[in-house]
C-alpha cells in the first residue's frame, strides 16, 4: 500500500500541476478541484496508514498536513509576487481564496481520509 499512496499522490499532484491549472482544466470544471481534494484525503491517510494504525493519528497528521496546504494557498493569494507568478506560470485568471473555498476543500480532505479508514479498518 506504500508505493499505491505515493503513485496515489504524486499522479495527483502532476494531473493538478499539468491539468487543473496549466490547461485551465479546474477552472472549467469546478469539480476537479473538489475531486483532487477528496482523493488527497485519501491518499494521505493511505499513506500515514503505513507507519501506524492509529486512526487518532491519521486525522491529526491529516489537519497537520491540510492546514499546511491551505495556509500555502491563502499565502500564495496574499502576496503580490507569488499571485503574479502563479497567475503568469500557470496562466491563471484569479488565484484568490475564500472562506468557503477553504472550508470544502478541509470537509473534502477529511472525508476521503475517513472512507480510507472505513473501507481500511472496518471491513
Amino acid at each position: 500500500m506504500f508505493i499505491f499512496s505515493i503513485f496515489g499522490l504524486a499522479g495527483l499532484f502532476i494531473i493538478n500541476i499539468l491539468f487543473g491549472m496549466y490547461h485551465g482544466f479546474g477552472i472549467r470544471h469546478y469539480w476537479f478541484f473538489e475531486l483532487e481534494h477528496f482523493l488527497g484525503g485519501f491518499f494521505v491517510a493511505m499513506f500515514l496508514s503505513n507507519f501506524t494504525n492509529s486512526v487518532i493519528f491519521i486525522f491529526v497528521s491529516l489537519a497537520v498536513i491540510t492546514f499546511l496546504w491551505e495556509l500555502s494557498e491563502y499565502l500564495i493569494s496574499r502576496f503580490r509576487k507569488s499571485e503574479k507568478y502563479m497567475k503568469k506560470t500557470f496562466h491563471l485568471k484569479s488565484v484568490a481564496t475564500s472562506r468557503k473555498d477553504t472550508i470544502l476543500d478541509i470537509i473534502l480532505n477529511f472525508s476521503g481520509a475517513a472512507v480510507f479508514i472505513i473501507i481500511t479498518f472496518l471491513f
